[in-house]
């Protein structure tokens, strides 16, 4: 989610905590100003030595793991977004996992026992006090790189030396988790966007790079496990080998161990050979081949790092998964469409796409699809309810999937022509789902308005029309909704259809 869209869900008290994050110079705002403040203030917000300055802070280490672990909570869903509730209960998993690993006696066996007893020297001199600074925790992580040991071995060492993830191996409260929740809104960090559905913290798009900076991750859960998923079953039993894991077991157990062995990405790929790189860079969509082993890492790191990853529960039906990616059927997104499994070739796109439509006004919006006969017929069509429309009236739609803004060529115009004269009920609106209107497109949509006299014609971008099938829901959960919303001539952005929202609800 980006900045401009957090915003939009959130009322006065946690906006003014984003303003008071960069500055102080204005009187207490409205909504509204808030709103603008934060947008017009962008840059500095979203600046990355700004963030890394509000996530180093010198105190008690307790705190710091607190702080490291709530934001790890957040990367580590799929579309960094979740409750209150998620969150705490993330966190405290994290917590708890680290302690049921530090319980197994021999947990660490696969680790140099001379190393493990120089990390613990240090760390037992660096706890005497209780009190780490920003710059001794990266000493700390620099020892820790520097003996070859991971973060997760770092939290169970802690753990053994009953400090993790606070003196006497304590798991932090729901109420001590709320209170560094708070403090990375103060920080502009965490966005709280009381007025979505579900009420959900998020850390917006364009923050998101700094604070991996500022965790020292490469990958967040998800992403490395589709990193994962595009390596053979012999190249992650190479991995397993370098750091003397057992190789036995299911793709899905090899996988399992190579995240709980705690290698880094790019430490996992470093052990492949440079064959095995660049067969694995051309295997990603956009992703060069050559250049020497370091860059071809780099960039497939790079790839999975910008991957847009969806929460989709394991019961979704086709439909749903699909409607989850309909911003990405829409724009032909072919690396997060192939990555997420969402399609196995460029030709599924289309037809994800129609059906990701169709789940949208039968399951979202509640509406019966018409049948329509032979083939050459638009994509979908709804008859209109109400006592104000004849029980012939109909909304037809067409799916159009471009990378670019869509631009409504006059082959589209001729072919929606024909679409609206053969159609056998009168056509009161013809909607065009596409990936993002071009302002040209509006030419064309009169041209067709007026060759079509009775008809509407509108266009919508895919993301808008996912928006709207959410938002109407949230603010009136009776009834089916009213199609007289989209029964308009014009591009349908999001604040005309607020509008028309606010007209028929």
């Amino acid at each position: 989610m980006k900045v401009a869209d957090a915003i939009k869900q959130m009322s006065k008290l946690p906006l003014q905590r984003i303003v008071d994050s960069f500055t102080r110079d204005f009187p207490r705002p409205n909504e509204d100003q808030a709103r603008d403040i934060i947008l017009r203030n962008v840059e500095e917000l979203t600046d990355g030595k700004r963030i890394t300055t509000v996530l180093q802070f010198d105190g008690p280490f307790k705190n710091q793991i607190r702080q490291i672990l709530m934001l790890e909570a957040f990367v580590n869903r799929p579309d960094w977004s979740a409750s209150e509730q998620d969150i705490v209960d993330s966190l405290t998993r994290l917590e708890q996992d680290v302690l049921d690993a530090a319980a197994v006696h021999d947990s660490l066996r696969y680790e140099d026992p001379e190393r493990i007893e120089i990390l613990k020297d240090v760390l037992r001199v660096a706890l005497d006090d209780e009190l780490i600074t920003f710059r001794e925790l990266n000493l700390l992580r620099s020892l820790r790189d520097s003996l070859g040991l991971s973060e997760t071995v770092f939290r169970i060492v802690l753990a053994q030396l009953n400090h993790f993830p606070q003196p006497g191996n304590v798991l932090h409260t729901p109420s001590e988790c709320r209170d560094v929740l708070n403090g990375l809104q103060r920080g502009g960090i965490v966005f709280h966007c009381n007025k979505a559905d579900g009420s959900p913290y998020v850390i917006p798009d364009e923050i998101r790079a700094s604070v991996m900076d500022a965790l020292g991750l490469e990958l967040g859960l998800n992403s490395w496990g589709l990193l994962l998923d595009a390596l053979t079953v012999s190249q992650l039993k190479r991995t397993l080998i370098k750091k003397k894991i057992p190789t036995s077991g299911t793709k899905s157990e090899l996988k399992s161990r190579v995240v709980s062995s705690g290698l880094s990405p790019s430490r996992a790929l470093g052990i492949l050979s440079t064959e095995d790189l660049k067969k694995l860079c051309s295997s990603l969509p956009g992703v060069p081949v050559s250049g020497t082993k370091a860059q071809r890492i780099r960039r497939i790191i790079g790839y999975f790092a910008n991957l847009i990853t969806k929460e989709v529960s394991e019961e979704a039906s086709p439909g749903e998964r699909l409607y989850k990616y309909l911003p990405e059927l829409a724009r032909r997104d072919r690396e997060n469409l192939l990555a997420n499994r969402i399609i196995k070739k460029d030709l599924d796109i289309e037809h994800g796409f129609e059906a990701a439509t169709r789940f949208l006004f039968e399951s979202r919006l509640g509406l019966e699809l018409m049948e329509m006969a032979g083939t050459d017929h638009p994509d979908g069509c709804i008859r209109f309810g109400g006592r104000r429309r004849t029980s012939g009236d109909v909304l037809m739609w067409d799916n159009k999937s471009t990378e670019a803004a869509y631009t409504f060529p006059p082959s589209h115009l001729r072919q929606f022509k024909r679409y609206i004269r053969d159609a056998s009920d009168p056509v009161a609106c013809f909607l065009v789902i596409a990936a993002k209107p071009d302002d040209s497109a509006m030419d064309r949509v009169w041209q067709l308005a007026a060759q079509c006299a009775g008809s509407h014609i509108a266009v919508i971008a895919a993301e808008d029309l996912g928006w709207l099938a959410e938002e109407w829901w949230s603010r009136n959960s009776d009834g089916r909704f009213n199609l007289e919303v989209l029964n308009v001539t014009g591009i349908l952005d999001r604040p005309l259809l607020e509008q028309r929202m606010r007209l028929f609800l």
